[in-house]
């Protein structure tokens, strides 16, 4: 799939749910699946894998050599996927958690994955982070459904739906709420019962139990400013 159907297709979803959008919100740039799972870590990701070394900042930072030297790690690395990071946040926080590594050379290499996020960033608000990948099958995923996916987050917080905003803890709501629109965008919505029911890993679970509520809470409406008049409204129930 190229980049510009990935763009049509987010247009388009922007009209269906009366969402602002702009082509030039969209950039992103590749690291290692081994840098891909270090942001993960440091940015505080809620799986419960992570979880186990520190469920806040600063056990994070004491922990990662554990993390890294651990049978999970290795595991962890095989993945691919992708992130969205924010520069303000990055900008604010990112930093400071680096700085408070204690191990030189970890440190170091957080540091160089900044200096690259930090230089693509540039004038942008947000970039989709992804795992690069030699592997033509992998690679095609990673644009067709992750790529795809981050860039859903990204409209998303364009147009100010951003469901963890307010607590730091509904993180699910902003996975469901992206998850139901692939599913939209994709014409199979009627498969997130089956996923949910094959989905074995809790973290990504979370996603089809979320979206089924966003494809319950929207059942049956057509119009796109009663789309984003609902959604705006079960947004401001979590604050």
């Amino acid at each position: 799939m190229k980049i510009s159907q990935i763009k049509i297709q987010l247009k388009n979803l922007a009209k269906e749910f009366d969402l602002k959008y702009k082509e030039e919100w969209f950039i992103h740039m590749f690291v290692s699946k081994r840098e891909n799972i270090l942001i993960e870590y440091i940015w505080m990701c809620p799986d419960p894998i992570y979880d186990k070394y520190g469920k806040n900042p600063s056990e994070r930072e004491k922990n990662i050599e554990k993390l890294i030297n651990s049978k999970e790690f290795q595991e962890l690395t095989n993945r691919y996927g992708g992130q969205v990071i924010r520069k303000k946040s990055f900008n604010e926080f990112f930093l400071k958690r680096i700085k408070n590594i204690e191990n030189k050379r970890i440190q170091k290499e957080f540091l160089k994955i900044y200096k690259k996020i930090k230089n693509r960033l540039k004038n942008q608000t947000e970039i989709a982070v992804l795992t690069k990948s030699n592997i033509e099958k992998e690679k095609e995923f990673v644009k067709k459904v992750i790529l795809v996916h981050e860039w859903v987050h990204v409209i998303l917080f364009k147009n100010n739906i951003n469901f963890n905003k307010y607590d730091g803890k509904s993180w699910q709501y902003n996975e469901g709420l992206v998850t139901f629109c692939q599913a939209f965008i994709g014409k199979s919505l009627d498969e997130l019962e089956i996923k949910v029911r094959k989905e074995t890993y809790p973290m990504e679970k979370q996603y089809y139990v979320y979206a089924l509520k966003f494809k319950k809470l929207l059942e049956n409406v057509n119009s796109p400013k009663e789309r984003r008049k609902i959604i705006l409204k079960k947004l401001k129930q979590r604050k």
